[in-house]
């Protein structure tokens, strides 16, 4: 009786044992299981933070591009034109403007512009000088060498030279002057008219048309 007792408080030591052992592994797993799902946790919220950075620094680029591009086109320029324009002169603009903004500023061609003697799709550049040439100008290129080419710098003969104190609007254009179109035509007509019917010298062209264009022009005329 004694040994059956011994053998049954055997049974049940070895059995609780095993149960420890069971429970004990089982609690284990679960740690285990509990700390691979904070890691999982942990690691896609890093990785979040992480695509989150990125967007923000690619959102700071974009803007930044995009305020810079906005500086630029706010940017203003300067450019003259002269020539067969109704209103030669110097205008202010936005940058990235075209030559056909410029053209449209002066108030547009005039009746005898060589609309074609321009590119007005091209942008401007600060400081640009840009020469509307006349019909008359593109019929005498094409006439002298048919090549459409001719050296604008070149110096006119004695003979070929305009009295510019007697010389109309008209005939000063006809006269085809590299540079000098009808609204500058118009410009020395109406200074020589406020200085007494008559212009003096060099300083008086510079004076009615501006320096550049006054130096230019006394190879072409003649002061009498």
């Amino acid at each position: 009786m004694n040994k059956k007792k011994i053998i049954g408080m055997s049974i049940i030591t070895i059995m609780f044992i095993v149960s420890l052992i069971i429970g004990y592994n089982i609690q284990n797993s679960r740690k285990n299981l509990e700390s691979n799902d904070l890691s999982v946790v942990n690691e896609n919220k890093y990785n979040k933070n992480d695509v989150d950075k990125d967007d923000i620094d690619k959102n700071d680029n974009s803007s930044n591009n995009e305020n810079k591009s906005n500086a630029e086109s706010k940017k203003e320029i300067n450019a003259q034109v002269y020539g067969e324009v109704k209103n030669p002169g110097v205008y202010s603009l936005s940058n990235g403007q075209r030559i056909k903004d410029l053209v449209d500023k002066a108030g547009g061609f005039t009746e005898n512009a060589d609309c074609f003697s321009v590119n007005g799709a091209k942008k401007l550049n600060d400081g640009d000088d840009i020469q509307v040439k006349s019909k008359n100008q593109k019929n005498a290129q094409i006439n002298n060498n048919g090549s459409g080419s001719v050296d604008s710098n070149s110096s006119s003969s004695s003979d070929d030279k305009i009295d510019i104190n007697s010389a109309t609007e008209d005939e000063i254009v006809s006269k085809k002057i590299p540079g000098i179109g009808k609204g500058l035509a118009d410009k020395i007509v109406k200074f020589r008219e406020s200085n007494g019917g008559k212009i003096n010298s060099e300083k008086d062209m510079e004076k009615a048309i501006g320096p550049t264009r006054g130096k230019k022009i006394m190879d072409y005329i003649e002061i009498n």
